[in-house]
């Protein structure tokens, strides 16, 4: 019996130092990581808006997301690319290549300083973000599915480990699940509500 809580007890202290150690490297590197992390987020997202608007010009896609639905897909119509195929090279060479080597990075960059949450790099980050909608966590949805399993063992463990809030863990398991069924949402944080006719799905956590 003695055994054991030793054993626990060493377990518990070897997880504290690794978080601790974890949010020292985050400290000391989040510069550099945040560098990095915007060159992929505006990857992932300029070739991706490309092959919507036809344009690499960050303000024009900006203005063009802002219209009205009814302007946006007249606008999305009149910018379409005249043979499919052009969309489905940029897809094939461009973005699916990048997607998984982002998510490679991005794994590396979890197990070495835990997940890069935005309020756990605001702590140490003293700039502005060069895109105000920058969000690490956009490079683990577009992960192809071969990486599936490695990321729900790998964002199970964050979660465990705090440095994930239920709500994430569930919004990115509902991806890595393939998004049939809302249930890992529902499951972690999430709940259905109704009003005024609709079923909507909102968070609960804070």
């Amino acid at each position: 019996m003695k055994s054991n809580f030793w054993i626990f007890l060493l377990l518990f202290t070897h997880t504290i130092a690794a978080q601790g150690d974890k949010e020292e490297l985050l400290k000391r590197d989040v510069d550099l990581l945040v560098e990095e992390m915007e060159f992929m987020y505006g990857y992932d997202q300029t070739m991706r808006e490309y092959t919507i608007f036809k344009t690499f010009d960050k303000s024009e896609t900006d203005r063009l997301e802002k219209l009205p639905d009814s302007l946006q897909m007249q606008e999305i119509s009149r910018r379409k690319f005249k043979s499919d195929s052009l969309s489905m090279h940029i897809w094939k060479h461009y973005i699916n290549p990048k997607d998984a080597a982002h998510v490679e990075r991005m794994i590396e960059i979890t197990r070495t300083y835990g997940f890069p949450d935005t309020d756990r790099i605001r702590k140490y980050y003293r700039h502005e973000f060069k895109d105000p909608d920058f969000d690490p966590i956009l490079m683990f949805i577009h992960a192809p599915k071969k990486y599936r399993e490695e990321l729900k063992e790998v964002m199970l463990r964050e979660y465990e480990e705090g440095r994930l809030t239920q709500c994430q863990y569930g919004y990115l398991l509902w991806h890595f699940t393939g998004r049939k069924s809302f249930q890992p949402m529902l499951d972690n944080g999430y709940k259905m509500v109704q009003e005024n006719g609709n079923t909507t799905l909102e968070s609960t956590c804070n």
